[in-house]
Order: structure tokens, then C-alpha cells, then sequence
């Protein structure tokens, strides 16, 4: 086969000045394996590029598409006094608007104790806004809704928010410290 590629290359008129540009000591001992693989890899060259491009052209754009959501402030301990469990949030989104999005807010527990049914997971409708593209809002959750008072043990947990559009375009999921719920 190497015989037929050298042939076919001179048939073709191609020196072998073209495969050895170099004038290289391996081309000088096997010209015939040096000018095969110089033309396989041509192709290879091609092939990597345009994987590349592929590749390039394929990913992540954070600039147009779905919203973006993070915690400006969020309560870290809350008691049986009133006051709720409430984080800020700024959003942003190019050309978006707030009006009827989804908020998702995931509670996460560390406490050891076992909790039948729990309720992890709270979902809201965003009421009607200005179309903007970066605001402000707040998120609250009640203290009846967010304690277990197992034992008289203080929940341990974090929440974790995320911002669906309209368009069912996910915001990134931003995340809270620790927060400890109280049971007194």
C-alpha cells in the first residue's frame, strides 16, 4: 500500500520536496511512511477544526436567555415572635420581565430526626411588575410553615431559590447559609 500511495504521488506530479520540507532524517530513512502520514493528516486537521467550532458554537450563552436570580439578604434565625423567615433577592434578566415568573424555594434539612411528610418544597407566582431588567423583591416564609418542633429541637436548614420565566427559561439556584428555625 505505501508503494501504491509513493507511486500515485509521482504519478501526480508531487515531489518529494513536498512531503519533506523539512529534509528530516526520518523522511530521508522511510519516505514512504513520512509521506503517508503527512497526507492522513491533513484530514485530521480539518476534522479537529471544525470540532472546535462545534464545540464553541454549542455552548452556554448566559447573556440572552433565561433569568438570573441572587441573595442580596436573608434572615439567619427566626423565632416563634412574628417575624418570618425573609431573604432579597436581585434579579436580572435582558429584556425580561418579573409578571407572573415562578418562584421555587427549596428548604434542605440537616437535623438528624426523621420527619414524616415534610414540606421542602414552596412555589409562588410573582404578581404583575414594571418590565424591567434587573430588580429587587423579597421572599417570605411564615414560622409555622418552616418549623418541625421535634423534641423541642431547632430545625437546621438553608433554602435554596430558583427563578423560572414564562418562557420555562431556569434561573442559576442561589443558595442561603445556614438558618436556624427556634421552637420557643
Amino acid at each position: 500500500m505505501e508503494e501504491w500511495l509513493f507511486i500515485s504521488c509521482i504519478r501526480k506530479g508531487i515531489p518529494n520536496q513536498k512531503f519533506n520540507r523539512c529534509n528530516t532524517k526520518a523522511f530521508r530513512e522511510n519516505p514512504l511512511i513520512c509521506a503517508v502520514q503527512i497526507i492522513l493528516m491533513k484530514p485530521r486537521f480539518f476534522i479537529l477544526s471544525l470540532f472546535i467550532l462545534l464545540t464553541l458554537g454549542c455552548t452556554k450563552d448566559n447573556n440572552g436567555g433565561g433569568p438570573s436570580i441572587s441573595i442580596k439578604s436573608y434572615t439567619s434565625a427566626v423565632y416563634n415572635d412574628g417575624n418570618d423567615f425573609n431573604a432579597v433577592l436581585t434579579y436580572s434578566q435582558k429584556g425580561g420581565n418579573l409578571s407572573g415568573d415562578s418562584l421555587v424555594i427549596i428548604r434542605r434539612r440537616f437535623n438528624q430526626s426523621y420527619v414524616s411528610n415534610p414540606r421542602d418544597t414552596f412555589s409562588t407566582r410573582l404578581p404583575t411588575t414594571p418590565s424591567v431588567d434587573k430588580a429587587e423583591f423579597s421572599a417570605s416564609l411564615a414560622w409555622q410553615d418552616i418549623e418541625y418542633g421535634i423534641n423541642g429541637e431547632n430545625d437546621t436548614c438553608d433554602f435554596r431559590f430558583v427563578l423560572i420565566d414564562q418562557n420555562m427559561n431556569h434561573s442559576d439556584t442561589a443558595a442561603t447559609g445556614t438558618v436556624i428555625i427556634y421552637q420557643y
